[in-house]
């Protein structure tokens, strides 16, 4: 048998992934808002096919889930990159994702624990959303979601994302 070899960014990348369905997880399932998707699902809309790493569809667009894709825009995408990605291809991403009609779009860096998050604007153009001074990003597309982006980097367990949030109680 061939050893399988994975590159340490796959490893980053995929335990990334998985943290920000957690993340996501939390919010959207303790207010019954809609479904948290991890990798593999497909967004169609129109002759636009895009996989990103999770996506946030809202209850009232649920019906846009079939078995095979999602066929509308979902309200929140996130893609988990390398650092190393150049600005052109990033870019790219980002009109896609923005002529795909998505709200709220993260470029998330699995090597560097480093978010950028995009919001829409009323033209379709994403704007880079900084976190506030305190260094949370409340999320347009989950008005329930704000959270400290260095959770980007140090990716807190369950129980501390649904204490932070008041899910329950902190441990004495």
């Amino acid at each position: 048998m061939t050893p399988v070899s994975s590159s340490p960014y796959t490893v980053l990348q995929a335990r990334l992934q998985a943290w920000l369905v957690n993340l996501l997880s939390v919010v959207v399932e303790a207010y019954e808002l809609g479904a948290v998707i991890g990798k593999g699902a497909r967004i169609v809309v129109g002759d636009d096919e895009l996989i990103p790493d999770v996506i946030y569809v809202p209850n009232s667009a649920r019906k846009s889930v079939k078995p095979d894709a999602i066929y509308g825009p979902p309200a929140l995408v996130v893609d988990v990159l390398h650092s190393e990605m150049g600005e052109d291809a990033r870019a790219t991403l980002r009109r896609r994702y923005a002529a795909a009609r998505v709200l709220e779009y993260w470029q998330i860096e699995a090597d560097r624990g480093r978010g950028f998050c995009y919001q829409a604007d009323a033209n379709w153009n994403y704007d880079l959303i900084p976190p506030d001074k305190g260094g949370l990003h409340y999320s347009a597309a989950i008005v329930q979601l704000a959270f400290p982006v260095e959770w980007f980097r140090k990716q807190p367990g369950l129980l501390t994302l649904m204490e932070w949030w008041g899910l329950v109680e902190a441990a004495k």
